[in-house]
């Protein structure tokens, strides 16, 4: 059975387009008033290789910080972590219109109920707010999936062949658009996804000398070796799903599976075979294909997971498509088109409360766009070491810290913490060296009690908050800064 809906008039296309500027306008809005920065780690780093760009070109192309990431974030960056949160706020509204366009495609009932679901996943409205990769990778994947759904498939394969440069998963999800030309015997589009990788080789040629650098210089070795400690159960990211688009748009994950198949048991459906593959493979197979690979990673332990339930974010646009059927599957429940459109509305209604249900995986203003405590603790002490050490060699391990002291974490001010351990100790007197309770411990193995029984430095500032400021816990925050004697 088709939707009578597969054709919308254009009126309805308008609705829809005015809709999603709303849902932007929301997020810009949001991106002016938060304090959060979603996390003090990664979506700080992403945002200093990019800021820093232009003072260090090799930031272009670099395997951690992802080059199609820096070459997108680096103009808005001069303006700040703001400029790149207008961006993303940008990349999301165009991942949300393609999957309506994608939805379209399929004849799903009410298609811009994926543009609802986009911005109804907590988590991938939140990391709007951020500098990290999820939202350039999920609009370079929907793109793809929209293109060949338009059986525009050579389009949509160089789209996804500069998928691996926004993040390495992009890789396995290049070979699962490799399976589905083969299958749809599509031969002519094949060439094309390799093609972002020979652009990358070509500019790896006059950097590294090296045309494979996106293998030789991958940021992922297959054991981890910081993290030796980072594994877990197979079930993690299947949950985690979950944490990503709320519960509500989980259930109706796990009918849209359902739905697919009873869609392909109509006799209408068999008449759009290409159609079906097409959702088949590149919907549902990039979804599996993503979650199996983040499983084997953080069950083995390998390439660098750290079990990151963030990374789901990625593929919420496909996500949203498999959440529209099963919005389908239910409300063909209804007997009558009025039962129908009820039932719709309700699920629409259930989707869009969860988010301020209170829930663990909801909105929390606090948490999710008030300062840190970390952050606040930082900018503190930065403020202070402009007082008194102004110009002065930092050592750190948090990645907030090159923002709170306006510290370019490339140039020469910036000391790794290596030297600590050297016997010599290079460090000239006055140097400061930043230490926290996470990162100093955690990634660089140096308690507090190392540094503070260390006659070489000096205790001389200290600060302490409660990781939760809304309750009074002992789960404190601590953040010290050593002068070198």
């Amino acid at each position: 059975m088709l939707s009578p809906e597969s054709n919308l008039p254009a009126s309805a296309d308008r609705r829809t387009y005015a809709l999603l500027l709303l849902l932007l306008g929301i997020s810009l809005l949001t991106a002016v008033l938060t304090q959060g920065t979603y996390d003090s780690s990664d979506s700080i780093m992403h945002y200093l290789f990019a800021r820093y760009a232009f003072e260090h070109p090799i930031n272009f192309l670099e395997s951690w910080s992802k080059p199609l990431v820096v070459q997108l974030m680096a103009g808005p960056a001069q303006l700040g972590l703001r400029g790149v949160m207008v961006l993303q706020c940008l990349l999301v509204a165009c991942a949300a219109g393609l999957a309506y366009d994608a939805a379209r495609q399929l004849r799903l009932p009410w298609p811009w109920l994926a543009i609802i679901c986009c911005y109804s996943s907590a988590d991938y409205f939140r990391i709007q707010f951020s500098g990290l990769t999820e939202p350039t990778f999920s609009v370079v994947l929907v793109a793809a999936v929209a293109l060949a759904l338009r059986r525009q498939v050579s389009w949509g394969a160089v789209v996804i062949s500069f998928l691996p440069f926004a993040r390495s998963e992009g890789f396995l999800l290049i070979a699962v658009y490799g399976f589905y030309l083969l299958v749809t015997r599509q031969w002519r589009a094949l060439p094309w996804l390799g093609l972002g990788f020979v652009v990358y080789g070509v500019a790896g040629l006059f950097v590294y000398q090296d045309f494979m650098w996106a293998f030789t210089r991958n940021a992922y070795p297959v054991h981890n070796t910081s993290y030796s400690f980072a594994t877990g159960h197979a079930g993690h990211f299947i949950m985690g799903v979950a944490d990503t688009i709320g519960w509500v748009q989980y259930g109706l994950f796990w009918l849209g599976g359902a739905g697919m198949i009873w869609a392909w048991l109509q006799p209408g459906m068999r008449l759009r075979k290409m159609v079906f593959t097409t959702e088949l493979l590149l919907v549902y197979g990039c979804i599996s294909v993503f979650l199996a690979a983040h499983t084997v990673f953080w069950v083995l332990g390998i390439f660098g997971s750290l079990g990151l339930i963030r990374v789901i974010c990625s593929i919420v646009p496909l996500l949203s498509l498999v959440v529209l059927r099963g919005v389908w599957l239910l409300s063909m429940a209804g007997r009558t088109s009025g039962t129908r459109k009820v039932i719709r509305v309700v699920l629409m209604v259930a989707v869009i409360g969860f988010l301020f249900s209170g829930s663990r995986i909801a909105f929390r203003w606090q948490r999710d766009f008030g300062r840190a405590s970390d952050q606040l603790l930082l900018d503190a002490a930065g403020r202070w070491a402009a007082r008194k050490y102004n110009g002065a060699q930092i050592v750190y391990w948090h990645p907030y810290v090159a923002m709170a002291t306006q510290l370019d974490p490339f140039g020469s001010r910036h000391r790794p913490a290596l030297v600590l351990q050297d016997k010599e100790w290079p460090l000239p007197t006055g140097s400061l060296v930043f230490w926290d309770e996470w990162y100093a411990v955690v990634e660089g193995g140096t308690p507090f009690e190392k540094l503070r029984a260390d006659a070489s430095l000096r205790l001389r500032w200290l600060g302490a908050m409660p990781r939760n400021r809304q309750k009074n816990t002992v789960d404190s925050v601590r953040i010290a800064v050593f002068e070198k004697r």
